[in-house]
C-alpha cells in the first residue's frame, strides 16, 4: 500500500512539474530553474537579443506601412539594425525580446534568456562583475535637461531643492543618488522602472519635475520634438557602450562579435549606421523644430489628403513628401522664388509640364506633381543602392538636378569614397562650388552646400513627422476623398497663375 502511495505521489509531482513547466513556457519570464539551456546561435539557428524600447534602441513601425526604411519589418532603431546586421553575418535569424525595463533586461540576461543584450549598455564595474562585454561602439554621457524658459543651472549647486526626474533602477538613478550626497536638498522624482526616456521629458513639460537626467543620444533624438527643453550641463563621466553577453554565451560567440565590429568599422558600415540615426540630428535648431510643430497644427491638416494621395500613387510614405514640402515652402501653396520656382513643392515650369501640373499654385497639383517627380528620380537612382541612401540621393537630385547628383557621385569616387552612400556623397557636394572640381565635371557649378543642407533638413523633418504623425496604413481610407481640393480660401490668401 505504501509503495502505491509513493508511486502516486511521484506521478502527481511529475505531472505538476510538467504542467507548471508548460504553463510557464508560454510566458516571457520563466523561473531560472525551468529555463532550458540556451543553445549557441549556430546550433539553434537564431540569435536571441534582449533590448529596450526607445528611439535609440528599437521601436515599432507599422508592418504594412509603405515606408522606405523598415524592409517590411515592424521594428527599427540603431541597436535593432546593428544586431540584425550581426545575425546576417552569422547566417542565422534574429529574435528580439523587448524588455519592459532596464532592471528586467539585466535580470533576464543573468538568467541566460538571451545570447546578448543590445540596449545601449555601459560596462560599469557592477555590470562587469556579472557579464562579459563586446567591443565599445559609441560613447554616451548623461546630461541635465531643463526647461529653457527657466534659468539655466550652471552646476549641481544651482539646483537647490529642485525636483530631478530619473527612471527607477537605471544608471541615471544611481547617479542621482550620488548627487544627493553633495546636494542634500535635491528632490529625486523617480519614475516607474518601465518608463521610457520620453516620459522624463514629458515630466518636465508638465512641471512634474524641474530637471531630468537623460543620456546624450536619447536627448539629441528627442529635442527635435521638445524644442522648449535644453541641456544645461553634463553629469558624471563619459561611458562606452557595448553589447553584454549572457554567461551561457561561449567564447566563439564573443569572438564572432569582435570580428563583426572589426569588419563594420573597416568597411564603413558602422559609420553609415551611426549617420543614418544620428548624423543629421544636430543640424536642426530648436526654433526650426518649434516652427514645424506649429505648422503641423495649423497647416498640415488641410494638406494631409493630398499627401495621402501622393503615397497611394507612388507607394512612398507620405511623410517624406510632407517633409519636402515643408522644406521647400513651409507648406505655403503660393510660395514663389526669384528663380521662378513656385508652389508648395516649388516646382520649375519645366518640371510642372513634365509632371502634367497645370497650376503650380494649386496645393493638390503641386504635391502630387512633386511626389511623382521624386518617385521618378528615385527610380532613376541605381536600384543596387539600398535605402535610405537611394531616397536621400534622389532628394539631392530634386534640389539641384540629376546631372549635379551624377557629378557629385563621380567626384565622390575620385575621392576614394563610396558613390552609393549619402554619407560620402554629401562630402563631395560642397566641392562643386570650387572651379578646380566643377570644371572637370560635365554639369559645372553647383551650390552643393545648399543641397546637403536641403537633404539633412528633410531627414530631420521626416524623423519628427514619423514620431508624431500616423502612417497612412493606420488611417481609414474611406474617410479620405482624393478628388476634392481644399479651397484656396483655406490657406488665407488667393493668387492666380501657374
Amino acid at each position: 500500500m505504501k509503495v502505491r502511495i509513493a508511486i502516486f505521489i511521484a506521478i502527481a509531482v511529475m505531472a505538476g512539474l510538467i504542467f507548471l513547466g508548460l504553463g510557464v513556457r508560454r510566458t516571457e519570464y520563466a523561473p531560472n530553474w525551468l529555463a532550458p539551456p540556451l543553445a549557441a546561435p549556430s546550433t539553434a539557428g537564431e540569435l536571441v537579443v534582449l533590448t529596450l524600447r526607445g528611439p535609440t534602441t528599437t521601436q515599432s513601425v507599422p508592418r504594412d506601412a509603405a515606408g522606405l526604411f523598415s524592409r517590411g519589418e515592424n521594428q527599427t532603431g540603431f541597436e535593432h539594425d546593428l544586431a540584425t546586421m550581426f545575425a546576417e553575418e552569422l547566417g542565422v535569424a534574429v529574435k528580439f525580446r523587448v524588455m519592459p525595463s532596464y532592471s528586467k533586461l539585466i535580470h533576464q540576461l543573468e538568467a541566460n534568456r538571451a545570447h546578448i543584450a543590445a540596449a545601449g549598455l555601459s560596462p560599469s564595474p557592477d555590470l562587469r562583475q556579472k557579464f562579459a562585454f563586446g567591443p565599445a561602439y559609441k560613447t554616451i554621457q548623461y546630461q541635465l535637461i531643463y526647461r529653457t524658459a527657466d534659468k539655466r543651472p550652471k552646476n549641481i549647486a544651482d539646483l537647490g531643492n529642485q525636483r530631478l526626474a530619473v527612471i527607477a533602477e537605471t544608471p541615471a538613478h544611481d547617479i542621482a543618488r550620488d548627487l544627493t550626497e553633495s546636494s542634500p536638498n535635491l528632490v529625486i522624482e523617480v519614475l516607474p522602472h518601465e518608463a521610457e526616456p520620453e516620459a522624463l521629458l514629458k515630466a518636465l513639460e508638465s512641471s512634474r519635475a524641474d530637471v531630468a537626467l537623460v543620456d546624450t543620444f536619447a536627448f539629441a533624438d528627442a529635442k527635435r520634438i521638445h524644442p522648449d527643453l535644453g541641456a544645461a550641463f553634463k553629469v558624471g563621466r563619459e561611458a562606452k557602450v557595448a553589447w553584454a553577453f549572457s554567461n551561457a554565451a561561449d567564447a566563439g560567440l564573443q569572438q564572432s562579435v569582435a570580428r563583426f565590429f572589426e569588419k563594420i568599422r573597416g568597411n564603413g558600415a558602422l559609420n553609415r549606421l551611426m549617420d543614418r540615426y544620428y548624423g543629421h540630428i544636430d543640424r536642426i535648431q530648436p526654433v526650426d523644430a518649434e516652427a514645424l510643430l506649429e505648422k503641423m497644427q495649423s497647416e498640415l491638416p488641410k494638406l494631409r489628403p493630398f499627401f495621402y494621395e501622393a503615397q497611394r500613387l507612388t507607394d512612398i510614405d507620405w511623410r517624406i513628401f510632407a517633409a519636402v514640402g515643408y522644406q521647400e515652402s513651409h507648406w505655403d501653396p503660393f510660395a514663389t522664388s526669384p528663380t521662378g520656382v513656385r508652389g508648395l513643392m516649388m516646382l520649375t515650369e519645366e518640371t510642372a509640364d513634365r509632371m502634367k501640373v497645370q497650376n503650380r499654385l494649386d496645393a493638390r497639383q503641386s504635391i502630387v506633381g512633386g511626389a511623382k517627380y521624386i518617385s521618378l528620380l528615385r527610380d532613376t537612382v541605381p536600384s543596387r543602392i539600398p535605402e535610405p541612401d537611394r531616397t536621400w540621393l534622389a532628394l539631392a537630385a530634386y534640389n539641384q538636378g540629376y546631372g549635379h547628383l551624377e557629378d557629385a557621385r563621380i567626384l565622390t569616387a575620385r575621392m576614394g569614397l563610396n558613390p552609393d552612400s549619402w554619407l560620402d556623397v554629401r562630402k563631395a557636394y560642397p566641392k562643386l562650388r570650387e572651379p578646380e572640381y566643377y570644371e572637370t565635371l560635365k554639369h559645372g557649378f553647383c551650390r552643393g552646400d545648399e543641397t546637403v543642407q536641403f537633404v539633412e533638413n528633410i531627414r530631420n523633418y521626416t524623423d519628427i513627422l514619423n514620431r508624431l504623425e500616423k502612417p497612412l496604413a493606420t488611417e481609414r481610407s474611406g474617410d479620405i476623398k482624393f478628388d476634392e481640393a481644399v479651397p484656396a480660401q483655406a490657406f488665407g490668401r488667393r493668387r492666380v497663375g501657374r
